[in-house]
């Protein structure tokens, strides 16, 4: 699948599904969030992608701007609350508001436990949980100041059982999955929703650089699924939540993996 292509999973999915709604990925301009901005695009939203670097996040803005809606591309430091607030200020002034949020930047290296350097440590768990809590509650203040709207965020299975070797990526996200049910719980009265989509292993760039050459071959023997994801796998999920399809969910968690965390037959 190239740039641009819209991935055959979302084709479900009504054409003006999102059509005057605001959409703010951050990581958008790269792996799974490029796949997300562009399919919320090709579903009518005016979509803003953010990150650290503008020449990541400009071909995708053109490609959003050429499915006939608009765009915004904003650099962006998320383990920097003062820059987060500076994000969603440019958004907002862009859109006018922000209806939907998708929690996407990442980072992530291996590294025994007892070798993580305390820089390595904070640059994971900064970028996952600091992150992905200081753009919750800034686009959060504003959305219960206008009526609601839905934040997803990209967790990972390995929340949810052992992370060896990327320990720093297993707690971050961990933290992730209980962030997002303690503010589904404070702020359902103000009308935001919040979910976390956790991936399993998905076949991007970032994740082809940081793989063993036999993992792929070690991991597909026992996924229920037969194979790896592939980032459009990702964006079906990310939709329905932050549709009105999804209005009575939230505080729930969604696996995307395969089958990854099921125990492989012993048949």
């Amino acid at each position: 699948m190239t740039l641009g292509e819209t991935p055959p999973t979302t084709e479900v999915f009504a054409d003006d599904l999102f059509e005057g709604e605001r959409v703010l990925v951050t990581g958008g301009g790269t792996g799974i969030g490029e796949h997300i901005a562009l399919a919320f695009a090709d579903h009518g939203a005016d979509v803003a992608i953010a990150s650290r670097n503008m020449d990541h996040l400009e071909p995708v803005a053109d490609e959003i701007e050429s499915r006939g809606v608009e765009s915004c591309a904003t650099t962006v430091d998320i383990r920097d609350r003062e820059r987060v607030d500076e994000m969603t200020e440019t958004v907002v002034d862009e859109f006018g508001g922000i209806d939907v949020l998708v929690n996407n930047a990442g980072a992530n290296f291996l590294s025994p436990a007892e070798s993580l350097s305390e820089n390595g440590w904070r640059a994971v768990v900064g970028t996952v949980l600091d992150g992905t809590a200081y753009c919750s509650f800034s686009v959060g203040e504003h959305m219960m100041e206008n009526d609601g709207g839905s934040i997803v965020s990209m967790g990972a299975s390995n929340s949810v059982e052992g992370a060896p070797y990327h320990a720093h990526s297993g707690a971050g996200k961990a933290g992730v999955h209980n962030l997002m049910q303690s503010l589904a719980a404070e702020w359902a009265d103000d009308g935001v929703r919040c979910n976390t989509v956790a991936p399993g292993v998905i076949l991007t760039d970032a994740i082809d650089e940081i793989l063993p050459d036999d993992y792929r071959e070690q991991v597909t023997d026992y996924l229920a699924g037969d194979r790896l994801g592939e980032p459009e796998d990702c964006v079906p999920p990310v939709l329905f939540l932050a549709s009105d399809a999804a209005a009575y969910v939230t505080g729930s968690y969604y696996q995307v993996d395969g089958g990854q965390l099921v125990a492989p037959s012993p048949l």
